[in-house]
């Protein structure tokens, strides 16, 4: 491994050898769908790494079943380096995310079920709680839907997972998170989740409160001191 100066300036961890990248996806894999924001084959992941190869989960592979040999390695275009089995059908989404953004060298795809609940409803993330500022906006936006797997659906969360966001919904799907190591991504994928449970339940009772812009860029300044997005104390 070795030390490299991320997109916000601070230090982070590369992995750099192809058997810690394959073990850290599937390590990943596991603790998310622990966590409950993977089920069954739903979802994937991938890790940018530093030659440029993406590492990605394989298609219809349950999680807990799923091995370091079973890790499919593409080009930046998304064509097959090397694979057991097939890479995920979200290859195309994966490849155009880092084709628009060298910030991001990890992905994290999830059908969390708060996070795709507003997502089905056409619903942006506000504001509701200060921790947003972890995923560099003041609101969760989302890119609008395709079919899964399409170039279409590719080109449509690239256009709108813009710099300096760290997380999108897509319309009638789910989440794409995004960060410097997969770790920083996994917890992204998170922080939308738990936002998302956040707003739901709020709706539930009434109207909820969303910070100003003036509220979040206080915030903002307090999360730039910080190394790496993580879900703040709450």
């Amino acid at each position: 491994m070795r030390l490299r100066r991320g997109g916000k300036g601070y230090l982070s961890m590369r992995t750099d050898s192809p058997e810690e990248i394959r073990a850290e996806l599937v390590g990943q894999s596991v603790d998310l769908l622990r966590r409950g924001l993977l089920r069954q084959t739903s979802g994937n992941l991938s890790v940018r790494s530093p030659s440029g190869e993406i590492f990605i989960t394989p298609s219809s592979v349950e999680y807990d079943q799923m091995t370091a040999q079973d890790i499919a390695v593409c080009d930046l275009d998304g064509n097959v380096v090397s694979a057991r089995r097939p890479p995920s059908s979200e290859t195309r989404l994966h490849c155009a995310v880092y084709q628009a953004r060298p910030d991001i060298s990890a992905i994290v795809h999830t059908h969390s079920p708060h996070a795709t609940t507003f997502a089905i409803l056409g619903r942006p993330i506000p504001a509701v709680h200060y921790m947003i500022a972890a995923l560099g906006v003041t609101q969760v936006e989302i890119a609008p839907y395709a079919t899964y797997g399409t170039p279409e659906l590719a080109q449509s969360v690239r256009d709108v997972f813009v710099r300096p966001a760290r997380a999108v919904l897509i319309a009638n799907h789910g989440v794409v998170a995004g960060a410097d190591t997969l770790k920083q991504a996994a917890v992204a994928a998170e922080t939308v989740e738990v936002l998302a449970e956040f707003y739901y339940r709020a709706l539930t009772i009434g109207t909820p409160n969303v910070l100003t812009q003036a509220q979040m860029a206080e915030v903002a300044a307090k999360y730039r001191l910080k190394p790496s997005p993580q879900v703040a104390d709450v």
